[in-house]
C-alpha cells in the first residue's frame, strides 16, 4: 500500500500539471472532454486504490463546471410571481353575485372593548364621519352606505370568528380592519376564501406580500417607517446609543425586525433593545431600566397605551433625545403632548379636505386625528367611490380598488400597485 501511495503522489504533480495547463476552444469541447476521459481511464488503470480512483472522477467532474473565463447566464427559477401578476380571474362579477337590499354595508373590525377600546373607538368615529360626508353622493340605484362594526376584542379565534359573520351574517361588501397586523392576516385569509375585499391599516408590510388579491393596505409599512427613523437617527444627527422599545406580540417583532433590518443596511452600532410583555409589567422599573441605559434616541414599536405610559416620563428624563413613534404608538392623545417627537406620514401637500376633516373630528372625538384616524376615514371614502363604479357586487368592488388611481384623501394622494400596497411617499415629521 504504501508503494502505491508513493507512486500516487509522483503521479498527482504530473496530473496537476495537465488540469492546470488543460485549455481548449468552446467548439471542441467535446472532442477535449473525450481525450481527457482517456487519460484519466489510463491514469486509473495504473492507480488502482479505490480511494484514488474516487478523487480522479472528482477532478473530472470539477472539469465539467464552466470555467471563471467562460459567461454564463444565470439560472431560471423555476417559478416566479411578481406583483404585476397579483389579480383575480375567478367568478363572480355577474349580477348573480350582487348583494340584495337597497343597503350597501361595509364591515369594520376594531378593539371596541377591552385595554384597545380607546384606539378601536376613535377610528370607528373617523369611519363614520366619512359614512356622513358619502350621503352627500349617492350610490347608485338608490342604494345607501352603512358601517357595521364588529368587536374584536377578546379571546385567541374571535376576530376569525367576528370576519366570517360580517362576510355572512352582515353580508358585507368589504372589510375595513385597523392597525393590528394579526387580525389584517387573519382576514386576508377569509377573504382569499370567500372572495371579499379586505382595507386594512396595518403597517405589516408581510399582508401583501403573499399575493392575494383580495387585500389594499394603507399608510406607512413597518419597512418604510423604520428607513425614515433610521435615516434621521443615524444619518441626519449621527447618534449612536439608539434604544429600542418593543413589545412581545407580533406587530412588535415584525416592526423590531424591520427596523434592525434598516440599521444594519447602514452599519449601525449595535441597539439596544428593551422588550415589554404586553400581559402585565410595572412602570417604575421599566422606566429605570430605560434611563440607566442613557439613551441619545428612543424609538418605540408598541401600542398605545405602552407608548403612553412610558413615553412622557421618557420625554422628562431625556428633553434632549429624539423619540420615534410608530404609527400604532402614535394614537390620539398622545403624541401631540410630547416634545422632540417624531412619525411617519404620507407626505401631503395643504389640503382643503384635510383641514375639513381635521376640525370636524376634533369637534366630534375632543382630540386631535392621529394619522390612522385619517386612513379610516379614507379607507371608507375610497370603498364608496369604488362602489359607485361596481355596484354592490364583491369581485367587481374588488377590480375598482386595484385600479384606484390619484385619490384625494385626508391622509394624503392614495393609489395602489398590484400587490395592494398604497404607493404614497412618506415623510418624518412632528405629530399635530
Amino acid at each position: 500500500m504504501k508503494s502505491e501511495i508513493s507512486d500516487f503522489k509522483s503521479q498527482v504533480p504530473d496530473c496537476r500539471s495537465r488540469i492546470c495547463n488543460f485549455q481548449f476552444p468552446i467548439g471542441g469541447l467535446k472532442s477535449q472532454v473525450s481525450n481527457l476521459k482517456s487519460q484519466i481511464s489510463d491514469c486509473r488503470f495504473r492507480i488502482f486504490p479505490a480511494p484514488f480512483r474516487l478523487a480522479l472522477l472528482f477532478l473530472a467532474t470539477l472539469l465539467a463546471v464552466p470555467q471563471p473565463g467562460f459567461t454564463q447566464s444565470p439560472p431560471t427559477p423555476y417559478a416566479a410571481i411578481p406583483h404585476d401578476g397579483v389579480n383575480y380571474a375567478g367568478p363572480g362579477r355577474d349580477a348573480r353575485h350582487d348583494l340584495d337590499g337597497s343597503e350597501i354595508r361595509i364591515g369594520f373590525l376594531a378593539p371596541l372593548s377591552g385595554s384597545g377600546q380607546d384606539e378601536g373607538r376613535a377610528l370607528l368615529v373617523a369611519a363614520q364621519l366619512a359614512i356622513e360626508d358619502g350621503a352627500a353622493s349617492p350610490l347608485l340605484w338608490g342604494h345607501r352606505l352603512s358601517i357595521v362594526p364588529r368587536d374584536q376584542s377578546g379571546p385567541w379565534g374571535r376576530a376569525s370568528n367576528e370576519i366570517v359573520r360580517l362576510a355572512y351574517e352582515d353580508q358585507a361588501v368589504a372589510i375595513i380592519t385597523t392597525l393590528d397586523g394579526g387580525s389584517a392576516h387573519l382576514a386576508e385569509q377569509v377573504a382569499n376564501k370567500l372572495g371579499i375585499p379586505i382595507v386594512t391599516l396595518s403597517t405589516d408590510p408581510t399582508t401583501t406580500q403573499i399575493n392575494l388579491p383580495w387585500i389594499f393596505r394603507l399608510g406607512p409599512t413597518d419597512t418604510q417607517q423604520a428607513r425614515a427613523f433610521v435615516r434621521d437617527i443615524y444619518v441626519a444627527r449621527k447618534l449612536k446609543r439608539v434604544l429600542l422599545i418593543t413589545e412581545n406580540d407580533h406587530d412588535g417583532r415584525v416592526g423590531s425586525e424591520e427596523f434592525q433590518k434598516a440599521a444594519r443596511e447602514l452599519n449601525a452600532p449595535p441597539l439596544i433593545k428593551v422588550q415589554v410583555d404586553p400581559t402585565g409589567w410595572d412602570t417604575d422599573s421599566m422606566v429605570n431600566q430605560i434611563m440607566a441605559q442613557k439613551p441619545e434616541a428612543l424609538v418605540f414599536w408598541t401600542g398605545r397605551q405602552t407608548a403612553a405610559r412610558l413615553a412622557p416620563r421618557v420625554c422628562k428624563a431625556f428633553p434632549m433625545a429624539p423619540v420615534y413613534l410608530c404609527q400604532e404608538a402614535a394614537q390620539e392623545g398622545l403624541a401631540g403632548d410630547l416634545e422632540n417627537v417624531w412619525i411617519v406620514t404620507p407626505r401631503r401637500a395643504p389640503s382643503a379636505l384635510r383641514e375639513a376633516f381635521e376640525s370636524r373630528y376634533r369637534a366630534r372625538a375632543g382630540i386631535s386625528p392621529s394619522p390612522a384616524a385619517a386612513q379610516a376615514y379614507d379607507a371608507v371614502r375610497i370603498l364608496a367611490a369604488a362602489l359607485r363604479r361596481s355596484g354592490p357586487n364583491r369581485v367587481r368592488l374588488r377590480d375598482a380598488l386595484a385600479t384606484l388611481s390619484s385619490f384625494d384623501g385626508a391622509s394624503g394622494v392614495i393609489a395602489f400597485d398590484r400587490a395592494g400596497n398604497e404607493l404614497s411617499d412618506v415623510t418624518l415629521l412632528r405629530p399635530p
